[in-house]
């Protein structure tokens, strides 16, 4: 018995002992990617627009010979993620030739907001909010419209404003109206009664409403067959933006109506986001190159499930990177702790919220990126020189998102492999909420 009893003991003992080096060895190993990191990083002085360019420049020989550099948000509600990335496109423009800007926001809505910074027409603030989404109706991308606007007027080679997604069908329905009555007011007279439909804001509230989304197939088919008659009576740009809006209509309709599950429904949409992409780089010429801002999850290069095994959707990124391969670098963004703007599902009524992130858990990616700099950039390809980095990124970490809706700060995290779901990374270790342009609660 005594035999038996020893032998448990020396096992027990063997295994806390295994447990206890395991243990150890992972903790050796974070403070070797620490110090790796360390090594690797590029430090960034500030994330505010408007100041020298010195602390960025390392990023040109890492960003040659892309065309489009795709740019994460950890959160839709972050203060310094939307300043940084207008910093980014000031620094795009200005020394790398880009010429135009992309945002997660409906392709017809942010029309208005080209108008604003190629001719001045409107206002910044009131063009900005008609995009139609509260997350960019904030005092930063106003700041970095104004500046599109100021920088268009003294160079000729002018910044354009486009979106590139198609969750709203009735200004973009609109538009093919007034384009139609202008090139082919019979035709626009018999299929009126189909555009109407998609004029009203809340076409796709009612699920079960069934909606002519064979027809608009059909207007995009005459509009092709159309095609030399319709650009002698506007322009060959024209014929080509209005028929692009019809297909944000037929897009909208795809994504939006009907019963569909989540992953169907996202799967559609960063496939058409891509694909509007991919439109507004062949419509702006072979030497346009284009600067992205969305969300991590949509600029993503790989299939993600948000941690649920039933919820596989190809984003964006992973569809760019299908069509453009190396000519595409993606930049995702981590944070430690903070404040961002989110509705607020943890508390009754769900409103939008000035919600608080306390320091990152011990054992995610944020909380040893914390401990290299307050704010850096880091291109993994350039890191994973170093081998312990290479581990890190190679392997899955719990890393801070989430969109629009914050469900509490124990589930603000995501599972990522983070070089294989971005080309590099943006840390800022303390953040504060976005300045909406209206008044929210605290």
């Amino acid at each position: 018995m005594k035999k038996i009893v020893t032998i448990i003991l020396c096992a027990l003992i063997l295994i806390f002992g295994v447990f206890v080096v395991n243990n150890q060895y992972e903790e050796y190993k974070k403070v070797k990617v620490v110090e790796a990191l360390k090594s690797k990083k590029v430090d960034i002085n500030t994330v505010k627009a408007g100041n020298d360019f010195k602390d960025l420049m390392p990023l040109k020989s890492v960003l040659k010979n892309k065309r489009i550099i795709a740019m994460g948000e950890a959160t839709h509600g972050t203060k310094e993620f939307f300043q940084m990335k207008h910093k980014m496109l000031e620094f795009l423009v200005e020394e790398m030739g880009y010429n135009v800007f992309g945002i997660e926001a409906c392709m017809s809505n942010c029309m208005a907001v080209n108008d604003y910074v190629l001719y001045g027409k409107g206002d910044a603030e009131k063009v900005v909010g008609g995009m139609g989404f509260w997350t960019w109706d904030t005092k930063e991308v106003v700041d970095m419209v104004k500046w599109m606007r100021e920088y268009n007027k003294n160079h000729d080679k002018k910044v354009k404003f486009y979106g590139f997604d198609m969750q709203s069908s009735d200004i973009a329905a609109a538009k093919v109206t007034e384009y139609l009555k202008k090139v082919d007011p019979v035709y626009e007279s018999q299929i009126d009664s189909v555009l109407e439909k998609f004029r009203s804001p809340n076409v796709f509230d009612n699920k079960d409403v069934q909606l002519p989304g064979d027809k608009v197939k059909e207007i995009i088919n005459i509009m092709e067959k159309n095609k030399n008659d319709y650009i002698n009576k506007s322009s060959k740009e024209d014929y080509e933006l209005y028929k692009q809006n019809l297909n944000i209509i037929y897009q909208a309709y795809d994504m939006l109506h009907g019963k569909q599950s989540d992953a169907e429904r996202e799967n559609k949409r960063d496939k058409y986001m891509a694909e509007n992409v991919k439109w507004i780089l062949d419509f702006e010429g072979q030497d346009a190159k284009i600067m992205l801002w969305a969300h991590n999850t949509h600029v993503d290069k790989q299939e993600d499930n948000l941690n649920n095994e039933d919820y596989n959707v190809k984003r964006m990124g992973a569809n760019l990177y299908d069509m453009y391969k190396d000519k595409l670098y993606v930049i995702g963004f981590q944070f430690n702790e903070g404040s961002a703007i989110a509705v607020d599902k943890t508390s009754k009524p769900n409103a939008l919220k000035k919600c608080t992130l306390k320091a990152a858990n011990k054992e995610s990616a944020p909380c040893i990126l914390s401990k290299v700099s307050p704010l850096f950039f880091i291109d993994f390809k350039t890191a994973a020189e170093n081998r312990y980095i290479k581990d890190f990124i190679s392997s899955s970490q719990s890393c801070r998102d989430f969109g629009a809706d914050f469900n509490g700060d124990d589930k603000s995290y995501v599972n990522t492999t983070l070089n294989e779901s971005y080309d590099g990374l943006i840390y800022i270790d303390k953040t504060t909420h976005s300045e909406p342009n209206y008044l929210i609660p605290n």
